[in-house]
């Protein structure tokens, strides 16, 4: 069977990866000519690195990361802690895999490592899908074209193939994004223990993490600024994050001067997306549900959504195309809406201004966790998908 996939990104490589151990070959058309560092860290939950250590990943990814020793949800003004979550052994042992935390380009080396060499079709942008009753054709800009059985729309929030298709409708949500790496080795010695530190205020939040090489990924949501001088540059956003945060936690910003880069990116709010499939094509990962980034689920929802349709196309001919990308839809749909959904409720919750007393943020935030970890982190969409393929590939 031919299967073309649009994006290597996490969605796009996991599944590359996923169809290869299967012994099932794709191509991936990518857009970017080359693949540069993405500098931002990403955090994987146990949901995500259960399927990619089943992948024969783990010991990269524990090469690549660090393993959070708990989540510290800490006061805006004075950093005092408010509300803990154990993370670390305990996790793993909860869940059987661990919560790590890595570069994003650590994240995508891995994934291309694990595809056979040539898969990657670089510097093609698509312009044009064509599909009927036997295949579907997609056109690139440069006039080249790739035919397959099936079709896999892996591109991300701004998916070329989605707005093809059926464009999405989104709406801005007020607030932006800041991003950066920073050393930390020049902290003092209580400071370096790995942990997530997150500080919550009225409208904006800080959060940090250990990456690889001694240094801290940070992301702070703020609202929206107005482009201002410099705002383009790292220096000048690095001066607009001290304006943000004055008045905060002194550790906060204490390493932000020393950034290796710092990006700045609007958030969008996306409605789901009506259909996952037209017959012989399928979204996954963003490009099916945008997600905000509150509930830090989007890498580890792209990786189900991988692992799942590998699954399902697994059993699939180019006869039985249809019935397998239903399948997968039907099997992946409801619980990434119910993520999407979690996410715009933690939008809320570490935003919008409190209600009543302030210091009872942290606790309802923590309600939010307890009521959801579970379900989230414990699922094995894996095993899941067997026993889903399995039963629509029965004979009947």
């Amino acid at each position: 069977m031919r299967i073309v996939i649009v994006g290597a990104g996490i969605a796009g490589l996991t599944l590359a990866a996923a169809l290869a151990k299967a012994g099932r070959r794709c191509v991936i058309v990518e857009q970017a000519q080359d693949f540069s560092p993405v500098g931002s860290g990403i955090r994987l939950a146990p949901n995500a690195t259960r399927l990619l250590t089943g992948l024969g990943l783990g010991p990269a990814l524990a090469e690549a990361s660090s393993r959070p020793l708990r989540r510290d949800i800490l006061g805006w003004d004075d950093g005092r802690l408010l509300h803990s979550t154990p993370l670390g052994d305990e996790a793993e042992k909860r869940y059987g895999a661990p919560l790590l935390t890595l570069l994003r380009s650590d994240l995508h080396r891995i994934l291309l490592d694990a595809v056979p060499e040539g898969t990657v079709r670089p510097g093609r942008y698509v312009t044009d899908v064509l599909e009927n009753s036997d295949e579907v054709t997609l056109r690139c800009s440069d006039g080249r074209e790739f035919h397959g059985d099936v079709a896999i729309g892996a591109d991300g929030v701004h998916s070329s193939l989605r707005a093809l298709l059926r464009p999405g409708r989104y709406r801005a949500s007020g607030q932006a994004v800041y991003r950066g790496v920073v050393p930390a080795d020049r902290r003092p010695a209580p400071e370096r223990e790995p942990r997530i530190r997150i500080w919550v205020g009225d409208d904006r939040n800080f959060t940090d993490y250990p990456v690889s090489g001694g240094r801290l990924s940070f992301s702070a949501t703020v609202p929206a600024p107005s482009p201002g001088p410099g705002s383009w540059t790292t220096e000048g956003r690095i001066a607009a994050l001290g304006r943000a945060f004055t008045g905060w936690d002194e550790r906060l910003l204490a390493d932000v001067p020393g950034a290796e880069w710092v990006g700045l990116w609007e958030l969008n709010e996306h409605d789901p997306v009506p259909a996952w499939t037209t017959g012989r094509v399928v979204l996954v990962g963003d490009a099916a549900h945008p997600m905000l980034p509150y509930f830090a689920q989007g890498a580890d929802q792209a990786v189900e959504d991988a692992m799942v349709l590998a699954e399902f196309l697994r059993y699939a001919d180019a006869l039985s195309v249809g019935r397998a990308l239903a399948g997968y839809a039907e099997a992946r749909r409801e619980r990434t809406e119910r993520i999407h959904a979690l996410g715009r409720r933690a939008l809320r919750a570490f935003t919008e201004p409190a209600e009543g007393d302030p210091e009872d943020r942290p606790a309802l935030l923590g309600d939010l966790e307890r009521a959801e970890t579970e379900w989230i982190f414990g699922h094995d969409a894996g095993a899941e998908a067997v026993r889903r393929a399995r039963r629509l590939n029965r004979p009947r």
